[in-house]
């Protein structure tokens, strides 16, 4: 628990791409299910969200129109799964998975239009997380490139972390312990049992607001000590993902930060030249 694991450049990459593909693939299934959004009377019918793009130049707003299709959309979505299920297969073919990933980047940028309410900030992280894979990817054979799109995931994981305890420690419901109560009795993400159960033990829930702000704030204490807090940090954010994805219905929030943390590991490992050399060297 207090020792972080090496990590070598070709596996960082490598786990960093399959794992944020799970979150695609969840993403692109769930819009194949959801089909009854994008009709009238939907959250995300298109004759509505339209509207928020009138600005726009007449083409771009015709190339949106014709994205929105009906057919488009199942089109994009399957190859989306496509794309993703081959980033699940073994094997490291270069340019198969730069592809892969951009495409998944690329596409992800121009269906977001259309998914404005449901696509929350789990497919902006996995949209920034492939479009650097494919970086990655295109530049292997330059060991620099590499370690800057695995820092670059990295960081924008530990951003992601503390700027959202930042956010809720600005905010009094949070550091009063009343935020977690009010969350959980909405329809969109409460859970009737555990708002019951934070209810009778407010106590309770109290600590469990206050643990959050304290975990997401202090997530950048990761990097100290050449990562040796790493598994146990990890490990923590990722029940806390866990949990969420039982309790709020976040499930692609799990994968998309699960699939920052190899690249975390790799970058914590900066403090440690020795590891860094010996791991990075023969990973490559």
């Amino acid at each position: 628990m207090f020792s972080s694991p090496a990590i070598g450049r070709r596996q960082a990459l490598a786990a960093t791409e399959r794992i944020t593909a799970v979150t695609s693939l969840l993403s692109s299934l769930e819009a194949w299910a959801a089909e009854r959004d994008r009709r009238q009377g939907g959250l995300n019918n298109w004759q509505v969200i339209r509207d928020n793009f009138a600005d726009l130049p007449p083409a771009a707003r015709k190339a949106l129109d014709l994205l929105a299709k009906p057919a488009s959309v199942r089109i994009i979505h399957g190859a989306r799964v496509a794309a993703a299920a081959s980033l699940l297969l073994p094997g490291e073919r270069r340019y198969q998975r730069a592809a892969a990933n951009g495409f998944l980047a690329l596409s992800a940028l121009a269906t977001y239009p259309h998914h404005q309410y449901g696509g929350d900030g789990s497919d902006q992280l996995s949209f920034q997380t492939q479009l650097v894979s494919s970086i990655a990817r295109c530049g292997q054979k330059n060991p620099a490139i590499v370690d800057a799109c695995l820092w670059y995931v990295a960081l924008q994981s530990t951003l992601s972390y503390t700027v959202s305890g930042v956010v809720k420690l600005c905010g009094p419901e949070w550091r009063s312990g009343t935020a977690l109560p009010h969350i959980l009795r909405t329809e969109t993400y409460g859970d009737r049992g555990a708002f019951r159960l934070i209810s009778r033990y407010p106590t309770m829930g109290k600590a469990v607001s206050h643990s959050v702000v304290v975990i997401e704030c202090a997530f950048p204490v990761i990097f100290l000590r050449g990562g040796r807090y790493a598994p146990l940090i990890l490990a923590t954010t990722g029940t806390f993902h866990l949990v969420n994805a039982r309790v709020m219905g976040l499930a692609r929030f799990f994968w998309a930060f699960l699939g920052t943390y190899p690249a975390v590991l790799y970058a914590v490992q900066a403090s440690r030249p020795a590891v860094v050399s010996k791991t990075a060297g023969g990973g490559s």
